[in-house]
């Protein structure tokens, strides 16, 4: 007999939160895995129940990524809103799987909103594997994670200046001979 993703929100409310929800009322998943929309202050201990205590465990971390959820104004180009639903502009999505259990895979999504300016806590020190996966984050957004022990551009170069899978990047992307000359000045010795 298997957990039902109705199921883990109780337990997590009970055992967490009560702050924590259901996270399908922003976006359905078809294939039933469960969806838990979670404040940042408890998603350290969300992680940590999950992976530590909670009946099946998860203790894989599969993914982190982000979404811009803000969609552009036709009447001016610099203005950007909320796509309906959305409760900030950035979703941090975590994925975790319990492996080993000897039953079929069950599937978690953590939804995290944050600001532009605000920050979401680190979990390095509950899934080493998340470092890579913070930095890609941070370097094509521009989202901060608290405690990160080396948060640095990770795809783009060091001097880059602009987040390319924020919504308001320039579509065409930025003139390359003007980006070279930028980073060869940064590459020279002092």
């Amino acid at each position: 007999m298997g957990l039902s993703p109705t199921d883990l929100l109780a337990l997590v409310k009970e055992r967490v939160s009560s702050k924590i929800s259901d996270g399908t009322d922003y976006l359905r998943a078809a294939d039933g895995t469960a969806s838990l929309d979670c404040p940042k202050e408890h998603l350290l201990s969300l992680l940590r129940y999950l992976r530590d205590d909670c009946e099946p465990r998860f203790r894989l971390l599969t993914s982190l990524t982000a979404t811009d959820e803000s969609l552009p104004q036709s009447s001016s180009p610099g203005s950007l809103s909320l796509r309906p639903g959305a409760k900030a502009r950035f979703r941090v999505v975590y994925h975790m799987e319990r492996v080993g259990e000897g039953n079929r895979p069950f599937h978690v999504r953590i939804i995290v909103w944050t600001g532009q300016k605000n920050q979401v806590p680190s979990c390095v020190s509950l899934f080493p594997g998340a470092d890579w996966l913070e930095r890609e984050v941070f370097d094509m957004f521009g989202i901060v994670f608290d405690g990160h022990p080396d948060l640095k551009r990770i795809l783009m170069p060091d001097g880059y200046n602009g987040f390319p899978l924020r919504k308001d990047f320039p579509l065409r992307g930025k003139d390359p001979s003007k980006l070279y000359r930028e980073w060869n000045l940064l590459r020279l010795p002092d």
